[in-house]
């Protein structure tokens, strides 16, 4: 290499050593940070999650100023941000900015999504779309699939309860003809239509695609042959079959 080629290097390397620097001393200094904001031009933006779910109430209620204030006061963004972050367990991702020209503070929420809501021996949760459980909101109603279980522990949230929901979100026929949804042990599924009091079981969730659809067979051509009060408990888990049980 050069002479020249080497001063070109140790120039970009001393450039590139500096960029991290600043880039890192901006980190550093935000917690630390004050900035001017006119309280009462405080803008709330919230972006995903179910409508009514979470709204701009429930982030100003926690903000540190009073938003119909307008006298100009200093507040600190890093710390509104983990704020609101820590006080809403439905906010996602938290984003404070200031224009340093109106000095008006913008706080933007990206809001969890809730997919599904379950009851086990430990409370009421909503499962989100990344297969976290968060505790359910007072005074709302979500429209969601309903599923009941003794017990939940992580590894049920992922491999059963995660993919049952985004199937229940992709096929929302499915998700308005049930009730509830039970998870028994040995990860069997009772599915409980709105209409009728059959029980209908299949095993885990890798086959509610071709399981589920025995049900209009079911309805089509064995309870015209048998009944309607002959059969509970409808097996869809059987290859080519429907394994039907007596009712008590």
């Amino acid at each position: 290499m050069t002479k020249k080629g080497i001063r070109r290097f140790f120039t970009w390397l001393l450039a590139l050593l500096l960029l991290g620097i600043m880039g890192y001393s901006y980190l550093a200094m935000r917690g630390q940070a004050r900035y001017i904001v006119q309280p009462n031009r405080t803008r709330v933006i919230i972006h995903g999650g179910e409508k009514g779910f979470l709204d701009k109430e429930d982030v100003t209620h926690v903000l540190p100023i009073d938003i119909t204030d307008t006298t100009t006061i200093s507040v600190d963004l890093a710390a509104i941000e983990g704020r609101v972050k820590h006080e809403i367990p439905y906010a996602k991702e938290v984003n404070a900015f200031i224009s340093p020209t109106s000095r008006q503070m913008t706080v933007q929420v990206e809001s969890r999504k809730p997919i599904l809501r379950f009851f086990s021996d430990h409370g009421s949760f909503y499962l989100d779309d990344e297969g976290n459980p968060m505790r359910t909101k007072v005074g709302v109603s979500v429209y969601l699939p309903i599923v009941r279980a003794e017990r939940v522990d992580s590894l049920t949230l992922k491999q059963t309860l995660l993919p049952l929901s985004q199937f229940m979100q992709a096929h929302e026929e499915w998700a308005s003809f049930f009730s509830v949804i039970e998870l028994k042990e040995g990860n069997r599924l009772h599915f409980y239509p709105r209409v009728g009091d059959y029980i209908f079981e299949v095993l885990g969730t890798n086959n509610l695609e071709e399981e589920l659809p025995k049900i209009h067979t079911f309805y089509k051509k064995i309870v015209p042959q048998v009944g309607a009060n002959r059969y509970q408990l409808v097996k869809l888990s059987y290859a080519g079959q429907i394994v039907c049980k007596k009712r008590d």
